[in-house]
């Protein structure tokens, strides 16, 4: 856990610009303890960091799995622990965005970010002088977050937060963990428990955040992620996805659900690009692809081989 001077050091940090007041403090906080200048140092540094999307002595030489994983000891737990302390999510909020099931929004937010709500995603949104806070819920939402460092735009998906400053990355959150994205740029993300490590992911990388476990799972797939996202422009792509997998995310948007009669056939692997609110057209495909028989009503599609 950081120590106290570490934890201050990441609240001065975060708080900037200062007016004449703050300042004034800072420097009584300063010529308190000669560690204190030391510490403020590293705190701002960390920040820069994150801020910058650039890891100074990690950039000249390739990067594994370590590299993305950046251990800022107690600085870094401080920093993690301050931006909920400092930019906390208070109990009034602003707006509160929405969608149903089988919808799909774009949204600008008034700072000139822009988030995209997934089907039966909500988030809260408060956009102050000092910050951009953002609660995801349930679901998932992907911003595309307009640049101002002076506001922090920090998502907080229970167990887990993410900070950026101008790139764009998905947040999804489930029952058993929560998934980051990025899709440009970098951010900064970490356990809400605050353990003491961040770790910064570049466009390309995800995080997997289990409940329970404050260390994520780290790795880069940068196509599988545009084709997770392609719900985004109303579509599901599928690049050997098992046709079960197939059916699944069409349920989730669909009233009209796949109904599959036959486990074998639910493993079939499958390649293309569909419609999301066209189960009805998939499943017609299949039809000519896979010797499906297709029986549909109002309420679902059967699936099943043919005879």
């Amino acid at each position: 856990m950081p120590d106290r001077v570490d934890d201050q050091a990441a609240r001065w940090a975060l708080r900037h610009p200062l007016d004449a007041a703050e300042q004034r403090a800072l420097d009584a906080w300063l010529a308190e303890d000669r560690r204190n200048v030391g510490a403020l140092l590293r705190a701002q540094a960390a920040l820069t960091v994150i801020e910058a999307g650039l890891a100074p002595n990690l950039a000249a030489r390739p990067a594994p799995r370590r590299s993305r994983r950046w251990m800022l000891g107690a600085t870094g737990g401080a920093i993690a622990a301050s931006v909920a302390a400092v930019f906390g999510l208070p109990r009034l909020w602003g707006e509160r965005l929405a969608t149903a099931k089988g919808e799909i929004r774009r949204l600008p937010l008034s700072d000139g970010s822009i988030a995209a709500l997934d089907t039966d995603s909500a988030v809260r949104v408060l956009l102050s002088k000092d910050s951009r806070q953002i609660a995801l819920d349930r679901g998932q939402a992907w911003f595309q977050v307009a640049k101002d460092r002076r506001r922090p735009f920090v998502v907080d998906a229970g167990i887990a937060h993410v900070r950026a400053v101008g790139t764009a990355f998905s947040v999804h959150r489930t029952e058993t963990g929560v998934q980051i994205a990025v899709t440009e740029g970098v951010v900064a993300v970490w356990a809400t428990d605050a353990s003491g490590a961040m770790s910064l992911l570049h466009a390309g990388d995800y995080a997997r955040f289990e409940t329970g476990n404050p260390n994520p799972q780290i790795g880069s797939a940068p196509a599988a992620i545009e084709r997770a996202l392609a719900w985004r422009e109303g579509e599901v792509s599928l690049e050997g996805d098992t046709l079960r997998s197939a059916i699944d995310t069409f349920n989730r948007y669909n009233h009209q659900q796949l109904v599959l009669t036959d486990d074998a056939l639910g493993r079939e692997r499958l390649v293309g690009l569909f419609k999301i609110n066209s189960p009805l057209d998939f499943a017609q495909t299949l039809e000519a692809t896979l010797n499906v028989q297709v029986t549909a009503t109002a309420d679902e599609i059967r699936l099943s081989r043919k005879k």
